[in-house]
């Protein structure tokens, strides 16, 4: 009993750790950014999502260190759920918001791709180096995509962006990547102990309890987003969080295994994730504005999927 209360104490401070510490990560990242003038649409389809997604890159690196990987595959997969549906009822809960078409038909797009190539990916329940490697390649392709359409527009450099200087930004940036690394071995170690302890699958526990604890930070932003009249913020973030999820957090750590095993619980995930991006397409399409009713569909498709994977 000592031993489990211990790491459910370690799992929430590895919680807030993460959430904390990707704050000095994206600030760092901005030094970066304007070091280098990079557009805007860049940082904010790279640098957002990089730092939001910073939790979910940690606990996957470390899924794999640890021989682990159900772990990383269910709290990226749950987290992008996760972030679809509830992350946005809530913020369309506090305020309705209207839904850019450039960014639904640019990044919104590109999801969906990167969604269905995934899943044909694990429709064999299982995830070889080759194909990790081709989702690491794919998001490549997205990133030069995103340079080339923001030099087509003739976008302005971050030129007003408030950041830090280039010396704390430095410091930001390896502190912020130190205490990420730290923090998802604290992670995935206290994941793997509670789960044995309670004898309870790593696919069902990274699902809810690992992916809704590492989209905290997400949360937070998006509720502060919305409060203040942007609530479209928070939905395209959501989506380019999620690509760089997908591809990313998961192709670059998958690619140094030879070979990763989707178990059951995810295998049933990765569909439900497709069909709630299609709901939430459906919703925005309808008038390209999202309002409260709209919120409680999504709300109901998260509670649908957490009811599937608990019954199943």
């Amino acid at each position: 009993m000592d031993t489990l209360l211990i790491s459910i104490a370690l799992l929430a401070v590895s919680f807030l750790l993460l959430n904390y510490s990707t704050d000095y990560f994206v600030r760092g990242l901005g030094v970066l950014c304007k070091r280098f003038e990079i557009p805007g649409s860049i940082v904010g389809a790279t640098v957002a999502a990089i730092g939001s997604s910073a939790p979910e890159f940690g606990t996957s690196v470390f899924s794999v260190v640890e021989a682990h990987p159900t772990i990383g595959l269910g709290t990226i997969i749950g987290s992008a759920i996760f972030n679809i549906t509830l992350l946005i009822a809530i913020s369309v809960w506090i305020r309705g918001c209207s839904v850019s078409r450039d960014v639904l038909h640019r990044d919104g797009l590109f999801y969906l791709i990167a969604v269905l190539i995934t899943g044909i990916c694990m429709w064999d329940s299982k995830i070889s180096r080759y194909e990790a490697v081709s989702w690491t390649c794919l998001y490549a392709v997205y990133l030069a995509w995103l340079i080339w359409d923001a030099k087509r527009k003739k976008e302005e450099f971050l030129g007003d962006m408030e950041i830090p200087s280039n010396i704390k930004g430095a410091v930001y940036l390896i502190a912020g990547l130190l205490f990420i690394i730290f923090a998802g071995a604290l992670l995935v170690r206290s994941t793997i102990t509670i789960t044995e302890l309670m004898g309870i699958p790593e696919s069902l526990f990274s699902l809810v309890i690992i992916a809704i604890g590492t989209s905290i930070s997400d949360l937070f932003i998006s509720i502060h987003a919305a409060r203040n009249g942007m609530g479209s913020l928070a939905i395209s973030n959501a989506i380019g969080s999620n690509t760089f999820d997908i591809l990313a957090c998961l192709g670059i750590p998958l690619s140094f295994p030879t070979e990763t095993t989707v178990v059951g619980d995810i295998g049933i995930s990765m569909p439900y994730l497709l069909v709630s991006f299609l709901i939430f397409l459906l919703l925005v399409r309808i008038g390209w504005h999202l309002n409260k009713k709209d919120a409680s569909i999504l709300f109901a498709v998260y509670v649908g999927y957490i009811a599937i994977i608990l019954l199943l």
